[in-house]
């Protein structure tokens, strides 16, 4: 037998597929090939090593607990990120500012409506005395002390 053989049939030696006559051969071939024994060697080492991976069983709860943590999970994304108390402060806050808001304009244009209100009176007054006095044209007294100067 020889090298190529016993390296393309090292799954059916380790299966146990060979004929009796073939089988001793095989072995034969092994103790007497130092090269090809260290290569069934590895081929036998890495066959327990997957058989070893083969009988361990996973954990049975694995699937519960992982259904679990997305379930979990998704909750979390679905809760509100504020509680109830600051969902209804906030359009409380806003409508108080609101309010306020108003109210500052409010007094503003009242303001604005007085002053607006009392130049209107002066103008008044004036283009009455303006008639009383028959001035055609009403000088101010700064534009006068500016001409002086």
């Amino acid at each position: 037998m020889d090298c190529l053989f016993v390296r393309d049939h090292l799954f059916s030696y380790q299966e146990q597929q060979l004929s009796g006559e073939e089988q001793k051969e095989f072995e034969e071939h092994l103790h007497s090939c130092e090269e090809c024994n260290r290569i069934a060697n590895g081929f036998q080492s890495v066959a327990t090593i997957m058989d070893k991976k083969k009988s361990v069983e996973p954990n049975p709860f694995i699937r519960t607990r992982t259904i679990q943590r997305i379930e979990s999970a998704l909750e979390k994304a679905n809760e509100p990120r504020y509680p109830l108390f600051r969902r209804s402060l906030q359009p409380v806050l806003i409508s108080i500012l609101l309010m306020i808001a108003l109210a500052i304009g409010f007094s503003v244009g009242k303001k604005l409506d007085t002053t607006l209100s009392m130049n209107n009176d002066h103008h008044q007054e004036i283009q009455k005395m303006k008639s009383e006095l028959f001035i055609q044209d009403f000088i101010d007294e700064d534009e006068i002390s500016f001409t002086n100067n």
